[in-house]
């Protein structure tokens, strides 16, 4: 008893309908290895679980830092698929209780695990997801090293959107992780 539950249908109190959550990554074809964040598919970075490209709209995630790269994948574990916005990538900086946050934070979650805003401003859209522990309770780290350069503020290359981001560890090209600077 007290494992947690998953309704299988939108409408539980009319279908009744369940399973038990998965609390692990499954299926793929990476052996349900675990979810990897952020990641890249199609030139674009995704920071949750997200359903782009699948047949059956199941939410999957990478199990590498690059889809496009490695192309390997796992369904995503149900823990996870929390939120109002599942699938909808984080949003940096967004506001919420009128501070402004650069990175996941667990302000006003119980559980104590991370989330962040799907839109700018959660105070006004009350949007959001879980993200992953993994990267984002991490500070950017000054000097950081890039395709072989020395960086001793964020960045923007390489990325798409056009958002400023640095290495949590002072060689990007070797770790590969980062986050999103504040702006």
């Amino acid at each position: 008893m007290g494992r947690p539950w998953c309704a299988t249908t939108p409408n539980y109190d009319k279908d009744r309908l369940w399973r038990f959550c998965l609390s692990k990554a499954y299926g793929g074809n990476s052996n349900g290895q675990r979810c990897v964040f952020p990641f890249v598919y199609k030139s674009r970075r995704y920071h949750s679980c997200s359903n782009p490209g699948s047949k059956k709209g199941n939410f999957w995630c990478a199990t590498t830092q690059n889809y496009n790269q490695d192309k390997l994948w796992s369904y995503c574990p149900d823990i996870i698929l929390g939120g109002n916005a599942v699938g909808k990538s984080c949003v940096f900086p967004f506001v919420y209780n009128n501070r402004v946050y650069c990175t996941c934070t667990s302000d006003g979650e119980s559980s104590g695990k991370l989330w962040c805003s799907t839109t700018r401003n959660y105070d006004v859209d009350k949007k959001w997801t879980y993200c992953s522990k993994r990267d984002y309770d991490k500070p950017c780290v000054f000097p950081f090293i890039y395709k072989n350069f020395k960086f001793l503020t964020c960045t923007n290359l390489a990325e798409a959107s056009g958002k400023f981001w640095c290495s949590t560890t002072d060689n990007y090209d070797r770790d590969r992780r980062w986050t999103y600077c504040p702006t």
